[in-house]
């Protein structure tokens, strides 16, 4: 079976990545919806999944805007 979650969201203050408090995503655009429907609870980082480590994407900020992670 073939994981299809190629991205994960969790709170900007958590200092990396944590696989157990993530909320995965299919794309990013579903991504960028989780940061929206859990606005006001802080800055959100989104994450790209690959082999390896997970990547820092782009910070989504409580006003919605998005900034190079």
């Amino acid at each position: 079976m073939t994981n299809v979650n190629t991205w994960a969201v969790q709170p900007a203050s958590w200092s990396k990545f944590d696989e157990h408090g993530a909320v995965y995503c299919a794309d990013i655009d579903t991504a960028y919806k989780v940061c929206s429907s859990i606005a006001g609870e802080g800055d959100q980082v989104i994450y790209k999944l690959t082999h390896g480590d997970p990547i820092k994407w782009v910070r989504v900020t409580g006003n919605e805007l998005v900034q190079s992670a």
